[in-house]
């Protein structure tokens, strides 16, 4: 039986104890830590080399590490579980590598991994930053439409009253398009207004004020868009689990996705209900069943005798993700995202 083991040296097949085909890494750290890092769910081009040549043979069996890597390759070979361990000291020696050069270049791999896992780690911190700048641009944004309401209502209070919506009310005073039936119906309540006229330069200001509130919401919007496409690149399995948008406010509130990845799911349920939960501490009455996963719509819309029971079990799924990003395995967010609306059905 074929041995297939691939270390720092390269990709080696292996019958009886000794290499019968090699293809060795570059004579780079930096290059040979990124086929390490790629190997971790999937294939590096030296594997699938190695891998050809062997099916040319005729050999159809090979025994490797973690069989669920390969299978996305295509090949008629059969790729078993291989319990054993194959020493790569043994395979630098007969390939004519010294220990202490082997030993060195470990190393200086293994430097050059910790490098690149700290560097992705740090990216996180742009997802809890994005989450507060977005935060404070709807909090800024909703004081100054507030103001702008106050302002505008000295000539058109009757404003206030048909329109409910914010972000709709600055666009109405910037003058921006607008739907047919709505421009007709402020046009007619215009004329029954009870405010005082304003002049042409009261106009301008209030305008010029709206557009101001106007590009804080284009601005946060394009936050939004920012955060999901990191969550996409950073956190994949608690973006399909929980939505991008609710995953990252999870790994701002634990600090981090390292953080995220460490909480048990009890933790994870009462994350943002951190004031509910010190007065449970304090009074031992009605601990609270969720935090900001509230949010997600299957526990806010569901019966209230049933909203910790889905808090729980999403918690749980939410664990997983957690940890499958932090340590970069495979995607399973789709996968986690069927269990829980599968299990929610149950419970219902």
């Amino acid at each position: 039986m074929i041995q297939l083991t691939t270390n720092v040296l390269g990709v080696f097949a292996i019958k009886r104890g000794k290499i019968i085909e090699k293809v060795l890494f570059p004579d780079e750290p930096v290059e040979i830590a990124e086929r390490l890092e790629k190997i971790q769910d999937s294939l590096c081009n030296e594997e699938i080399g190695l891998i050809e040549k062997l099916e040319r043979t005729g050999i159809k069996d090979i025994r490797v590490d973690n069989p669920g890597r390969f299978e996305a390759l295509g090949s008629e070979i059969r790729f078993r579980l291989d319990r054993g361990f194959i020493d790569p000291l043994d395979i630098a020696s007969e390939i004519g590598i010294q220990e202490e050069e082997f030993t060195e270049l470990l190393a200086e791999v293994n430097l050059e991994l910790t490098k690149k896992r700290l560097r992705e780690a740090e990216r996180d911190q742009l997802i809890v930053q994005a989450v507060s700048c977005m935060d404070d641009l709807e909090e800024v944004s909703n004081r100054l439409v507030e103001r702008l309401r106050e302002w505008n209502s000295l000539n058109f209070p009757e404003l206030n009253v048909l329109i409910k919506n914010h972000e709709l009310y600055a666009e109405v005073i910037s003058g921006r398009d607008l739907d047919s039936s709505l421009a007709e119906r402020i046009k007619d309540v215009r004329k029954e207004s009870y405010g005082f006229e304003f002049q042409k330069s009261d106009l301008n200001i209030i305008k010029r004020f709206s557009d101001s509130i106007l590009a804080l919401y284009s601005s946060k919007e394009k936050t939004e868009r920012y955060i999901e496409d990191m969550m996409m690149e950073i956190a994949p399995n608690l973006a399909a689990l929980a939505g991008p948008l609710l995953g990252a406010r999870l790994i701002a509130i634990a600090g981090s996705l390292k953080r995220l990845s460490m909480f048990p799911a009890s933790t994870i349920q009462v994350l943002g209900a951190e004031d509910a939960f010190f007065r449970f501490l304090r009074t031992r009455k009605k601990p609270p069943k969720h935090g900001i996963i509230f949010q997600l719509p299957e526990i806010r819309s569901a019966q209230k005798k049933n909203r910790g029971k889905f808090s729980r079990t999403f918690a749980a799924k939410l664990a997983i993700a957690a940890k499958a990003d932090y340590f970069k395995g495979e995607f399973i967010g789709d996968k986690l995202r069927e269990d829980f609306l599968e299990r929610i059905e149950r419970l219902k």
